[in-house]
Parts: structure tokens; C-alpha cells; sequence
């Protein structure tokens, strides 16, 4: 995707970036950061070759049996009924993407993050929409790639920056174990990696992630946490690596097997271990109680130092859950999902996580 930026642009960007501050010795600039599991964006119409059959309108599966049939094969009871029953229409779509941005438009005085990453979108299209709906925020980069999930979902980049160089989608080497199906395994979401020029010309490769869920083995999400390692160790050394996304690791998964203290902190500077102390976690399960640290941001080590990556240093102070907006929080202070019998609240399942990146030039 071509950034629609010129050069004028880029040199003037440090201008319009978000809590630009200058004092007698030195300039500061900062870009802000957020990543956000948007839960189930789904357009209206069908993608052929994805099992989207759930986020359609009734009507649309009513004059198509060959779509309520596929339904009929779901085995959980739950998910069956959602294909079935799901009536997901024009209206709801808007109102879902009005909720959306007025999650994302809640910092940086409405204008929302420089970089956003956002997981469970369907396809460019619900992009365009969503964007539609941020026309302030004036994200001129769009990134998203068509994976190999089942369901159709992806990972996407929006940005007020521009890309120097082409985006892509790296398919994660899975290697199934014991009984579990390779195929199966190899159905799943990649890794995309948006390469964005920072104020000051400091390349930043950005890699949007969402690793395997819940229902599948712990250590296909431990192979994607060493493959990231390696797509770090492969860029160019002036190209400052920024991760976000779900990492899909709950709270009893990390007690047993540390791969956030142990796999990842061995690499990154993990959010959550070096800043975000107030918060319980980004997803809540009410069936165990329990809050975890599905959404992460990661940063190379070197940004929690003076010297920072060429001068840039992550602000351990400025990470926090963004879920100041009204949709964001049921009953039980906990995010709220988006549901069209409950349009009273709801949005997503997830909090989104911010930070801010900052470099000072004196």
C-alpha cells in the first residue's frame, strides 16, 4: 500500500504528532501507540472461502441454505446458534464502528493514537469503514493482509505516518505435535509487519500480531512468541522493532509456563512488566475470575535505557488500559462486549493498551 504522505508532510509531521513539547535545551517528540482486539469486525457480506457465516444478515442466510447448512456443522452449541441466529445488519455494523471510535478517539484530545494495531478485523473493507468513522484522526497508512484464518480474521496497521517500504504478512512456521492436525494448525493468523517512518526519519518496523486462541495447545503461542524473536533479529540494525496485539496468554497459562517472564521478557521490554501499575489485565474471564494480559506492546530493551534506540525511549509512565469510554465497562468493571439485544453498553471483550514512544533531540 503506497502511504498517501509527501516529504513535506514527513517533515512537518513532528508538528502535528501527538504531545510535541519544547523546552530552552531540547525538543520532544512523541508518538503514541495502541493496540485493541476490536472483537469480531466483520463487514456484512460474505467472504468467499472464510466461514463468516455468523456475521451476515438473517436474510442474507435465509435465501442461501448452503450458508445456514455449513451452520448445521459447528459443534459447539453456542457458536452453532450465533451462525444460525446472528442477525448482523447495515445499522449494527455502524453502530459498532460509531462505538469503536469513540474508543479509540478518547486520547490524544480526540484525534486517537499515532499507531493503532487492531486484531479480529474481517477484511480492508470494515477497514475503510472504520476509517470513515476516525476522519479526524486522519490515518493516511491502511494496512491489512489477507491471512489463512478459517474464520476470515486479521490483523490490521493504521497510521498517521508513513510507510518506507512494502507491508507484509509472515506466516508463522507452526509445527503440530502428537495427535493435533497440521492442517488445523496451519489455518491460523500471521504476522504483519508495517514499516513506518518516524518523525525524525528513524525507520520502525511495526509487527501486528494475534496468536492462537485459547482451545488450541500452549505451544503453538510459544513457537510464535521465537519466531518474533527471529523476525527481530532479522531486521536491519538502525530498523527499531514495535510489537502489539493479543497474545491470547491467560493468567493460569503464564503461572505454569512464564512464556510473558520467560520467553518474551527474554527478548522485549513487555508493557505490563515495565509500566501499566494500576492495571489487572486487558480481558477478564467471569467464569474462573480471573484477568490476564491478553494485549501486549513490546519494545527492544534498549528503550527503557538513557540512550534509548537511536534516541528513542519507550515512557514506562504513559502505559495504561485506555477504557475511559462509556461502551467500554460493564456491570462487573470489566469490558463489555458489544451485543444488539444490550445496546445500552458494549464494544469489545478487550481493552485496548496505550503507550507513548518519545525522542528528544537537544
Amino acid at each position: 500500500m503506497k502511504s498517501l504522505c509527501t516529504p513535506i508532510v514527513i517533515a512537518l509531521s513532528i508538528l502535528w504528532l501527538s504531545a510535541c513539547t519544547t523546552d530552552h535545551a531540547a525538543q520532544t517528540t512523541r508518538v503514541s501507540l495502541m493496540t485493541y482486539n476490536v472483537e469480531n469486525l466483520f463487514d456484512t457480506v460474505h467472504d468467499v472461502g472464510k466461514d463468516d457465516y455468523a456475521y451476515l444478515p438473517l436474510s442474507v442466510k435465509k435465501a442461501h441454505p448452503e450458508y445456514l447448512a455449513t451452520c448445521a456443522h459447528i459443534e459447539v452449541a453456542a457458536w452453532r446458534k450465533e451462525c444460525e441466529e446472528n442477525d448482523w445488519t447495515e445499522a449494527l455494523l455502524n453502530e459498532k464502528l460509531k462505538r469503536l471510535s469513540a474508543v479509540i478517539q478518547q486520547i490524544n484530545q480526540g484525534r486517537g493514537p499515532d499507531i493503532l494495531m487492531l486484531d479480529e478485523v474481517e477484511n480492508i473493507n470494515v477497514i475503510e469503514q472504520l476509517n470513515a468513522h476516525l476522519g479526524t484522526s486522519d490515518y493516511q497508512t491502511r494496512v491489512l493482509i489477507e491471512g489463512w484464518d478459517a474464520r476470515g480474521i486479521d490483523t490490521a496497521v493504521l497510521s498517521r505516518l508513513p510507510q518506507w517500504d512494502k507491508a507484509q504478512l509472515h506466516r508463522v512456521p507452526y509445527k503440530a505435535l502428537g495427535d493435533e492436525d497440521p492442517q488445523r494448525v496451519s489455518k491460523t493468523r500471521g504476522i504483519l509487519e508495517v514499516r513506518l517512518l518516524l518523525p525524525d526519519g528513524q525507520k520502525a518496523a511495526v509487527f501486528a500480531v494475534h496468536l492462537p486462541s485459547g482451545g488450541a495447545p500452549g505451544y503453538l503461542r510459544q513457537q510464535a512468541v521465537a519466531y518474533l524473536a527471529q523476525l527481530k533479529s532479522e531486521l536491519p540494525s538502525d530498523v527499531l522493532p514495535i510489537v502489539g496485539g493479543d497474545f491470547n496468554i491467560n493468567a493460569g497459562e503464564e503461572t505454569q509456563h512464564a512464556y510473558i517472564a520467560n520467553d518474551l521478557a527474554s527478548t522485549w521490554a513487555v508493557s505490563q512488566l515495565i509500566g501499566c501499575n494500576d492495571c489487572k489485565g486487558s480481558y477478564y474471564y467471569h467464569t474462573k475470575r480471573e484477568w490476564s494480559f491478553f494485549d501486549m506492546l513490546l519494545f527492544p530493551k534498549q528503550m527503557t535505557t538513557e540512550q534509548g534506540f537511536n534516541g528513542w525511549q519507550v515512557d514506562p509512565a504513559s502505559i495504561r488500559m485506555a477504557n475511559q469510554s462509556p461502551y467500554q465497562v460493564n456491570r462487573w468493571a470489566s469490558p463489555a462486549r458489544f451485543n444488539s439485544a444490550r445496546q445500552a453498553e458494549g464494544v469489545s471483550d478487550h481493552w485496548p493498551l496505550y503507550a507513548e514512544i518519545f525522542h528528544t533531540a537537544h
